[in-house]
């Protein structure tokens, strides 16, 4: 049953790719898979080996649908076999998207990241009720909350700086998937954030594609860092406090 899971998670990613290419131009109506290619905007579809208009090969794509599959059955292992499984893939795949559109023009699309994370909160806080897992959803909630301010306090501290609106947006939504867990899942979120986001500014900037003042893209490394803690959650690779 993971394995299928794990499948969907593939199929998930490719959802997300297109999803997250299409929400970057808001005249563009949003229909997963397509096979946009990210070089020339064109649809490619998902069969052929390279885009007949530029040439690109989606090695970018498989490689985030791997790790989404990976990740799907992590999340299995986390929820189990659940209707809270539900809930979870769409943050999966909404993460996902969001990821590439800061990877792409350095920013969190609101025309992806507000609505979807609204059906995303509302689909977990209705599994939550009909499951009567009251504590859970408001540990969720609080999780969000303090995410949300934390972030805020963030972003008036640096002005702006490497660390933008969007990221702000972008808090809610993973405070309340990490804490719906448990509170340590949260900590342990925003701690491998900074270890994350520190890790690659550094790499680049020894590798010589950034260089100090460079602003990098930091909503993929808060969502590395809640997929992480999500991952160690499931394998228990930590102490957690309930």
């Amino acid at each position: 049953m993971i394995f299928i899971v794990g499948l969907a998670g593939f199929l998930v990613a490719l959802a997300a790719h297109d999803l997250a290419l299409q929400g970057l131009t808001s005249d563009r109506p949003l229909r997963p898979f397509q096979g946009m290619c990210p070089g020339c905007k064109h649809s490619r579809g998902w069969l052929s080996p390279s885009c007949q208009d530029c040439g690109r090969a989606p090695l970018r794509e498989l490689v985030l649908a791997l790790a989404t599959g990976l990740m799907a059955a992590v999340l299995t292992e986390l929820v189990g076999i659940d209707w809270l499984l539900i809930p979870y893939l769409g943050f999966l795949l909404l993460t996902v998207a969001l990821a590439v559109t800061d990877l792409e023009e350095y920013r969190i699309v609101d025309r992806l990241n507000l609505r979807g994370s609204l059906f995303a909160v509302l689909a977990l806080a209705l599994v939550a009720l009909l499951q009567g897992d009251v504590d859970s959803l408001l540990r969720g909630l609080g999780g969000a909350a303090a995410y949300f301010g934390g972030s805020a306090l963030m972003f008036v501290a640096v002005r702006g700086r490497g660390f933008g609106a969007g990221d702000v947006k972008l808090a809610p939504l993973l405070g309340m998937f990490t804490a719906f867990v448990s509170w340590g899942t949260l900590g342990w979120a925003v701690f491998a954030t900074a270890v994350i986001g520190g890790v690659i500014a550094v790499g680049m900037i020894v590798m010589g594609a950034a260089r100090m003042k460079t602003e990098l893209p930091y909503g993929p490394p808060m969502i590395l860092g809640s997929w992480a803690a999500l991952a160690f959650a499931a394998i228990g690779s930590f102490p957690i406090p309930a």
